[in-house]
């Protein structure tokens, strides 16, 4: 009898299930990095929402960079690409 008890206990155990998301171990400039890509998918853009995190550049940032404007007397001026 108490072997069958001890049996029902442990398969419960080993049946339980887990909720842990693999996404729980990644770090936040980890999905951020995703973020910067042209279509992230859905379950990563989620789990930033869900995370509450500011991505720019492809890393959290504690808040979002003013905005720069690029016009001038001769139209639209384009930055020039980072070099790192």
């Amino acid at each position: 009898m108490m072997n069958k008890i001890f049996s029902i206990v442990l398969a419960l155990v080993f049946m339980n299930p887990s909720f842990a998301s693999y996404l729980d171990d990644w770090t936040n400039d980890d999905l951020c990095g995703w973020m910067n890509s042209a279509t992230a998918p859905e379950h990563i853009q989620k789990e930033v929402d869900k995370r509450e995190i500011i991505c720019f550049g492809g890393v959290e940032v504690s808040s979002l960079p003013d905005a720069e404007n690029y016009s001038s007397e001769n139209g639209t001026v384009f930055p020039s690409p980072d070099p790192s």
